[in-house]
């Protein structure tokens, strides 16, 4: 099932972008800065969205090294605490697999985590999961 979302260590390049972040929309140059300001709060919506897909979905790790995904029984275990998550090169990004929406939720850089997705129902059923954790999406 893992080659059925990555190639390699990637997404496989037929699916299609939404973007989840703390703002609506990119920030630009002159709102860079807000990034430096981003609370241990505010950084706990992400793991917070996941915890609440975790409750309705099945979720799954995926491990590229091995190629293969596993099955996430309790959430906590799976996330990052704020302290691990500013140190960590992004070879250790979380990257999971929602197999009921077929869509995969990676972990990227300046607090943004990217759906990648096939149907647009994806995004439907993930919005109000999103709004709930006092997170935006754009594409």
């Amino acid at each position: 099932m893992y080659h059925q979302y990555f190639e390699d260590w990637e997404v496989k390049p037929d699916f299609k972008k939404e973007f989840i972040s703390l703002w609506c929309g990119w920030l630009g140059e002159e709102n860079l800065h807000k990034l430096d300001e981003v609370t241990e709060t505010e950084w706990q919506r992400f793991n917070r969205l996941l915890f609440l897909l975790s409750q309705d979905y099945p979720l799954q790790e995926a491990f590229c090294a091995k190629e293969k995904l596993a099955p996430i029984g309790n959430i906590s275990s799976a996330l990052s605490s704020y302290d691990e998550a500013m140190n960590k090169d992004s070879s250790k990004f979380s990257k999971f697999v929602i197999p009921d929406l077929d869509c995969v939720i990676t972990e990227e850089w300046d607090y943004t985590y990217i759906i990648w997705y096939k149907d647009e129902q994806a995004i439907t059923k993930l919005a109000p999961y999103i709004k709930a954790a006092n997170l935006c999406h754009f594409s």
